[in-house]
């Protein structure tokens, strides 16, 4: 067929880079997986195909010519062309392009969303072994752009790790959905033939199947959750980040000699442009669900490009803006130098004016009175204006103190940020478990899919894959 040129421009010949970049492996999973079914029903042709298939995906796949439209007709016409159009036809029995791509573009943004999940947790790490390594470095931190009160650099990173922990629940949660099969699901109404799904999804490595055929083949939902889960990550990178630069600003953060730039006129500046890079990319996570939503908007629900072929592109410049940004953020952290008397720059009596408030408090005074005793003896704390005995109130100002009496849930004191540090490196662990077990039944599927023999039974995989997935759990 002989396709318009702009068609082709901006339609087929994209996909096809696209698909022929970073979908083939998925395309051949699939396809083979679906030739395994239709070999354990006893389809004629089936074991050839899939022994054909397991050849043909050693091979290069023919760029874009324009004689086939997308990848799925190009393996199909290499299929027919070595092995025959029975062999070729064999695997399409019963198979629709709609769920078989569907299965394709869930499979590529599940292994794409592993591997931003494993860099979340390195970055997780970093983040963690800062703190350790910064245990009761004394930082002023601010609430409305005012210095507020004392608090320790642990303590803050503690603050910052809980966050991206969320973070990785949320990326899981978007996960559990993506990582559903189609795959039987054909056009809409589901297979002709008996193919069993819930077996054609452990076959590649999936949770299970999308339920309802329909639903399989119309859902948009997956791309558009996993979408505000990469925004929400964006969101939490760029405040960390906007922290570092505040503190690399006034030199109380200082990043690597590889990761900043000189000025091409001021010779005296090295600037932490590394930082500002990681906020870019964060910063184009925040809009990532737009198209998305977009997308689902106002479009019948059943099989569409809007939420097929249409989201592949935006999420996988998402998912790598997501890559970048952690990757940057962690390089940041790792070769990045904290100096601890930068960090003390904005301390004055000022930021303990609530402690002295605490103090009149506990001597009698009404919250009232002794709230505007503090501010009548501001700036400085004076303690003649305060009523109090000057070695008391210095004895009560100590920052050891302040933290002291800080050993709430959560808190500022240095017992309570030690079990907040073993919480989270505990939390962390439980995490890596998860995504181990989640990539070693991927991984299992795809070696089956690569390397077994057709007539050695589904069951193996199954029962190989359930061991390693219970030791990883455990």
């Amino acid at each position: 067929m002989r396709w318009h040129g702009v068609f082709r421009r901006f339609v087929l010949a994209r996909q096809y880079r696209f698909a022929r970049e970073a979908l083939v492996p998925h395309f051949f999973d699939a396809l083979t997986a679906y030739a395994l079914e239709l070999a354990r029903l006893g389809l004629p042709r089936a074991r050839e195909a899939v022994a054909a298939l397991r050849e043909l995906r050693t091979l290069p796949l023919p760029s874009f010519t324009g004689e086939v439209e997308d990848v799925f007709f190009s393996i199909q016409a290499q299929l027919a062309e070595h092995w025959g159009e029975e062999v070729a036809g064999a695997v399409r029995r019963g198979l629709s392009r709609n769920d078989l791509d569907l299965t394709v573009f869930r499979a590529y943004l599940r292994d794409r969303t592993l591997a931003l999940l494993g860099d979340l947790l390195r970055l997780r790490q970093v983040v963690l072994r800062q703190a350790e390594r910064h245990r009761g470095v004394v930082v002023v931190l601010s609430t409305h752009h005012r210095p507020a009160q004392p608090s320790t650099l642990d303590h803050y990173l503690l603050g910052v790790e809980a966050l991206l922990a969320r973070d990785t629940e949320r990326l899981f949660r978007a996960l559990s959905n993506v990582n559903r099969s189609p795959l039987g699901a054909s056009a809409l109404a589901g297979s002709p033939y008996p193919v069993d799904r819930e077996r054609l999804a452990r076959l590649l490595g999936f949770e299970g199947p999308v339920e309802n055929t329909l639903d399989a083949v119309a859902a948009g939902d997956y791309a558009l959750e996993l979408a505000f889960a990469l925004g929400g990550l964006g969101a939490s990178l760029s405040r960390l980040l906007t922290d570092l630069l505040s503190w690399a600003g006034r030199e109380a953060f200082g990043v690597g000699e590889g990761l900043s730039q000189g000025s091409s006129f001021m010779p005296q500046k090295q600037n932490p442009v590394v930082l500002e890079h990681a906020r870019v990319y964060a910063g184009r996570l925040l809009g990532g669900h737009a198209p998305l939503a977009f997308l689902n908007h106002n479009t019948p629900f059943t099989d569409l490009n809007d939420h097929s072929t249409g989201v592949l592109e935006p999420l996988a410049e998402g998912l790598f803006a997501a890559e970048g940004a952690l990757a940057l953020t962690r390089v940041a952290l790792e070769e990045g130098v904290f100096f601890p008397e930068r960090l003390l720059a904005e301390f004055s009596p000022e930021v303990l004016a609530s402690e002295a408030v605490d103090l009149l408090v506990r001597k009698g005074v009404p919250l009232p009175e002794a709230y505007r005793r503090v501010r009548a003896a501001l700036p400085g704390l004076r303690p003649e204006l305060l009523g109090v005995e000057r070695e008391e109130l210095l004895a009560w100002m100590d920052l050891q103190a302040f933290f002291a009496r800080r050993e709430v849930l959560g808190g500022v004191g240095p017992k309570a940020r030690a079990e907040a540090l073993s919480r989270a490196k505990k939390r962390l662990k439980r995490d890596r478990e998860v995504l181990a077990a989640l990539r070693a039944r991927v991984r299992l599927s795809r070696r089956w899919l690569q390397h077994l023999e057709p007539e050695e039974g589904e069951e193996g995989a199954e029962e190989e894959g359930q061991v390693e997935g219970e030791e990883h759990q455990e």
